[in-house]
């Protein structure tokens, strides 16, 4: 029984009542419409259910139902990604060969030929400059400090629906690092190799698997785009330079974009979606998928300016990060190859096929509810050069998903001086030596200012606690 009231929410009723299959009732208000309510009915209210026993039987009470044998499925399907290609993909990109892909290195150029390698085998075109894979731009310094011309790679397939002519859908990933740390090393980690297994040859693997999967299935109704940018650790440079030089399809004709960032660590979790609140659609185009493929998500509104999405969001294009989100090793020598989670690849790639293709198919446009502190271009917690490099080291690691005021750690890095405070993964950090912390940007913006030595009070929630302790703060 489906009643929708005013019409005008029938379009979007119609759009969303197959990701809600589960629901015995569902309740949505407004035009978009938002679901404000939602359960299943017990089994035992069902006007089917007959107690066959006598009156004297059904007085002794509930029948316990004996447990099923266990058997098994009569045919288990392949999965559709193979661990081992994705796993082959990462040892790749971050091998010691590669030496951490530090911008304007040759290793980093190996690296671009490798991915136009997988896009030119699996039969896509090349959409770079002139017919090529690499659409090239300046940097104006490298790991060594002098300017280098750097390489975006693209290749694309084409849609087959000519109502969909101009339009195209993108699925990127950065395939750059931190080389031997530049420009992010910490203090004693010099020199060393930043070989960016999880950040993010674990996103670029994933990327060419599901390149290769739609390019074996034909060509989509809308022109999808893949692209493997470069700079994205000097500041997100490459998609900077990508939204003012767009190919194969103008800014305009972008419907959305999804970016892969640090897929290597899924373990138990759900799968985190940054960047949500950029389109009304992508939170129920994720639960959807989750209902579909049986993958949980977390799905994280704000735009954290944490990826390459960010540089579409400035420009008014949905666009979001796919991530498992941090852990210790992020930006360190330990980001290494042992460490990714094969079968959480093959899941987050079951997992994006499903939204993508999603995407490729969706005859409207996407709803952009861009807010204006989003548009903006942001603080980023990396270093961007020059006199934005961060030169001291707290010692948490923030907890992206969370959407409190305040920035909660997830994870307090051992013997670090947020440690030797006493703070504790779950602490909500409230101020730094008495200014406000309202989110990530505004802890980033507090450290700026500080140098290493300084010793700050630092106040954190814990539970419905408040602690205060002194933190000395080191060089990074």
């Amino acid at each position: 029984w489906i009643v929708v009231d005013p019409i005008e929410a029938f379009p979007g009723v119609q759009s969303k009542l197959p990701h809600y299959g589960r629901y015995s009732f569902l309740g949505f208000e407004g035009t978009e419409p938002a679901n404000m309510v939602k359960g299943e009915w017990l089994a035992t209210d069902s006007p089917m259910r007959i107690d066959l026993r006598s009156a004297k039987e059904q007085s002794s009470g509930p029948v316990t139902a004996a447990a099923r044998p266990q058997r098994k499925a009569l045919a288990e399907l392949p999965p559709v990604f193979s661990q081992a290609s994705l796993l082959e993909h990462v040892e790749v990109l971050a091998s010691d060969e590669l030496q951490g892909r530090g911008l304007g290195t040759p290793e980093l150029e190996i690296a671009a030929d490798y991915i136009a390698a997988q896009f030119e085998a699996a039969g896509l075109t090349p959409g770079g400059d002139d017919g090529t894979w690499f659409q090239s731009f300046r940097v104006e310094e490298g790991e060594d400090g002098k300017p280098h011309d750097v390489r975006n790679v693209i290749g694309y397939i084409k849609g087959s629906n000519p109502d969909f002519d101009g339009q195209a859908v993108l699925l990127t990933a950065h395939y750059d690092h931190l080389g031997h740390g530049w420009p992010d090393a910490r203090e004693g980690e010099k020199g060393q190799i930043y070989n960016g297994a999880d950040d993010n040859a674990s996103g670029v693997s994933v990327m060419i698997e599901l390149m290769k999967a739609f390019a074996s299935a034909g060509a989509p109704q809308r022109t999808i785009v893949f692209i493997g940018f470069s700079a994205e650790e000097a500041g997100l440079l490459g998609s900077k330079y990508y939204t003012e030089h767009p190919t194969p399809v103008a800014l305009d004709g972008i419907m959305g974009v999804i970016n892969l960032d640090t897929l290597g660590r899924l373990g138990d979790k759900d799968v985190t979606v940054f960047s949500t609140g950029s389109a009304a659609e992508w939170s129920p185009i994720f639960m959807g998928v989750g209902f579909t493929t049986g993958i949980g998500s977390k799905r994280v509104a704000s735009a954290l300016a944490s990826s390459d999405q960010q540089s579409f969001i400035e420009k008014g294009i949905p666009a979001v990060q796919v991530s498992t989100g941090a852990n210790l090793d992020y930006h360190r020598p330990t980001d290494t190859i042992e460490k990714i989670d094969g079968p959480g690849l093959v899941k987050i790639a079951t997992f994006v096929k499903e939204a993508l293709g999603y995407l490729a198919e969706r005859p409207e446009p996407m709803t952009v509810t861009i807010s204006a502190a989003d548009a903006k271009p942001k603080l980023t917690e990396r270093p961007q050069g020059g006199e934005q490099r961060k030169r001291v080291s707290f010692g948490s690691v923030p907890d992206f998903a969370y959407q409190g005021t305040g920035m909660r750690f997830d994870m307090v890095v051992p013997d670090s001086p947020a440690a030797k405070a006493g703070f504790e993964a779950g602490d909500i950090l409230q101020s730094i030596n008495g200014k406000p912390i309202a989110d990530l940007t505004a802890f980033t913006e507090v450290l700026r200012e500080l140098s290493p030595g300084d010793t700050v009070p630092v106040t954190v929630l814990r539970g419905d606690e408040t602690v205060t302790a002194d933190v000395t703060v080191v060089a990074r």
